[in-house]
């Protein structure tokens, strides 16, 4: 064999090495991190590429190789894995206190399955006290599968906790983002209302006065509408019936715009007038695709409802918190 023979051999040997290394590690990063073979390729490929965030000393290698091992992890898996997990500590530890409002108010359906596939497991993951609420959905073959509701902060606290899991790691959970207006009202002080900042001490309630109103699950409860929800064309889509309206004006808010939609915020002062329409919600079941309809960018807040009649009550409108 010439010298130019051998040395072709001796590359095509180190070629096919390469080759056999790559795929090995594409399988056990499918296996360890539940990503597709493109996804595992790609993420191996960023990060032999990128500086080492977390560089993981011989020491501790030694120290936790034999149990790592048998899990499936080599060097290079146990340094991403350990990086990727700092990585979401260090974001919960610096979030802003406006982010963690929002993701408190963002609305997921987690689908009980694996690991998580009862609502105890899902609460002992999320480190909540307990979950009241499971719903049912079916996919398009029509096979059905149980759902329940977490926020954006329990998500994120389920997917750290799979994450340092030594025996789920690689299981991928599977969350649905819900979009629907948030209603929660306090039960010893008027919070949320409109054009007033009730969350101060002075606007809890005494033990004799009695509980705010509406209360969350009051049923029938009158809806103050402005902009799409008080045209009757919107309305009896959402509702599939003819609504009966009555006009009607608040106090403690004004009319802006979010894109093409009217927008109402504060208004402190309590001089500003809108002009709407008053809707009995005779159920949750109504009230559900209100929620639905005005999104996460809305909340329900309490408010005073003049009717054009001259009779005031106590009801809900909608309010903008904003969007990103």
């Amino acid at each position: 064999m010439s010298l130019i023979d051998e040395l072709e051999a001796m590359a095509n040997a180190v070629s096919l090495t390469e080759t056999e290394e790559i795929d090995n590690t594409i399988c056990r990063w499918q296996s360890l991190f539940g990503y597709s073979a493109p996804e595992a390729l790609d993420k191996i490929t960023v990060f032999r590429a990128s500086p080492r965030e977390l560089i993981i000393s011989d020491s501790h290698w030694e120290m936790v190789r034999d149990r790592k091992e048998q899990e499936g992890f080599d060097r290079e898996a146990y340094e991403y894995w350990c990086t990727t997990t700092a990585r979401k500590s260090y974001h919960s530890a610096t979030m802003t206190q406006k982010e963690k409002q929002r993701l408190q108010a963002a609305t997921f359906l987690l689908k009980l399955e694996g690991p998580l596939q009862n609502v105890d497991a899902v609460a002992g993951a999320a480190n909540m006290a307990s979950i009241q609420e499971t719903v049912m959905a079916s996919d398009s073959s029509g096979q059905s599968s149980s759902f329940c509701k977490v926020n954006g902060l329990e998500k994120i606290a389920i997917e750290t906790f799979l994450s340092e899991s030594n025996i789920h790691s690689a299981f991928r959970p599977t969350f649905i983002r819900i979009s629907v207006a948030r209603k929660e009202l306090s039960t010893n002080s008027i919070h949320p209302t409109l054009g007033v900042d009730s969350t101060m001490p002075q606007r809890r309630l005494s033990n004799d006065t009695g509980n705010p109103q509406p209360a969350q699950d009051e049923y029938p409860v009158w809806y103050f509408f402005y902009g799409t929800l008080a045209e009757s064309e919107t309305l009896a889509e959402l509702l599939g019936t003819e609504p009966a309206y009555h006009d009607a004006k608040i106090r403690g808010g004004v009319l802006g715009s979010w894109g093409d939609y009217k927008a109402l915020v504060d208004d402190p002062s309590g001089r500003n007038m809108v002009y709407g329409k008053a809707f009995l919600v005779m159920s949750e079941e109504d009230e559900e695709p209100l929620r639905l309809y005005e999104t996460e960018a809305y909340e329900i807040v309490r408010c005073r409802i003049e009717m054009e009649e001259g009779e005031v009550i106590d009801g809900f409108t909608f309010r903008w918190v904003g969007q990103d």
